[in-house]
């Protein structure tokens, strides 16, 4: 079996070495490395033509045909050949041990379309958190622990958690919005309410950095806050019109999200804030609506947008503090 990684680049010399490599690192099955490379102004497109030339029977170099990290994703499933894709970070990193473990399991097993994984959060002094909402070490290939993992993970959208079918994203034409911000929600939304089989694995491989300096992620702004804000009515809206046993469980942690999105006008520039507050509110009453049989989150929508910000902005420092991920 053949998996296809890919790997969007641009602007991560100081990560792109220890990423790739921690994936040629794997063993025990065939996979190909797909360097998806946009010109950077530092180092990046030099070190990953250095490593695509050490290692030219695993790694290949395309470049995008648009900006954005979706348009890169997308370009690298159109080359793509394996049986199944993940879509890696090039500022994260895997354990390769553990991630060729799952990989030869899902090869001795019935083959599920999806593969979702838990994952470490590594802070910015390299103080690792786990997180820990799929239980066991094995493959669980039982549909049903998907109401489980739902019920657990809070955020159930990081595309790097998420091994692929390549042909069920093909067949059923999932792929990333291109030229907004928070693409992952809404891609695995779909991907969520389109799959008929899932499997479920417990022991994390993969190493989110957050917070990085120089990170274009970490740079909010009134588009991030917007596409978000847009990215999540649209998952609503698909979540409503599906037919799906779990969507109550997926609308909750939408709503969820939109409600804990609020912190992020303390990371914008003070002269947007007033607009963002503005964007956030004309999107209350979608989630009014979906909240009314959920008493807690009905009650926070009655705040203010400020107060509930302010609040959250508390809560989240103190976690990172104690977390020690800041």
């Amino acid at each position: 079996m053949l998996l296809s990684i890919i790997v969007p680049v641009y602007q991560v010399e100081e990560y792109l070495e220890t990423c790739i490599k921690s994936m040629l690192d794997c063993h025990g099955f065939s996979y190909e490395i797909i360097l998806v490379v946009k010109s950077s102004e530092d180092r990046s497109d030099l070190i990953a033509k250095k490593i695509q030339e050490e290692n030219s029977d695993k790694v290949q170099i395309i470049g995008q045909d648009s900006d954005g990290l979706s348009n890169a994703r997308n370009v690298g499933l159109r080359y793509a050949k394996g049986e199944y894709v993940v879509f890696f970070d090039s500022d994260d990193y895997i354990e390769a041990s553990s991630f060729s473990d799952l990989m030869m399991k899902l090869g001795s097993k019935n083959s599920p379309e999806v593969i979702i994984s838990d994952c470490h959060i590594v802070g910015n002094s390299n103080n690792i958190a786990k997180l820990d909402t799929i239980e066991g070490d094995d493959l669980n290939c039982d549909n049903s622990y998907l109401e489980t993992f739902l019920k657990k993970r809070r955020n159930y959208w990081n595309v790097w958690q998420y091994v692929i079918r390549r042909e069920f994203l093909l067949d059923n034409n999932l792929f990333f919005l291109e030229g907004v911000h928070s693409e992952d929600i809404e891609f695995a939304t779909k991907v969520i309410l389109t799959a008929k089989s899932f499997g479920f694995f417990g022991k994390p491989y993969y190493y989110y950095r957050i917070g990085r300096e120089g990170s274009l992620a970490n740079k909010v702004t009134l588009k991030h806050i917007t596409d978000l804000m847009d990215m999540l009515a649209v998952s609503v809206e698909r979540v409503k019109k599906a037919k799906f046993s779990l969507k109550e469980l997926l609308l909750d942690r939408l709503a969820l999200q939109y409600i804990l999105s609020f912190v992020m006008i303390y990371d914008i520039d003070k002269k947007e804030i007033n607009e963002a507050k503005r964007y956030i509110r004309i999107r209350k009453s979608l989630y009014k609506e979906i909240t009314l049989n959920n008493p807690g989150k009905k009650i926070f929508l009655k705040f203010r947008i400020e107060f509930l910000a302010y609040i959250l902005k508390n809560i989240r420092d103190v976690r990172r503090i104690l977390l020690k991920i800041h």
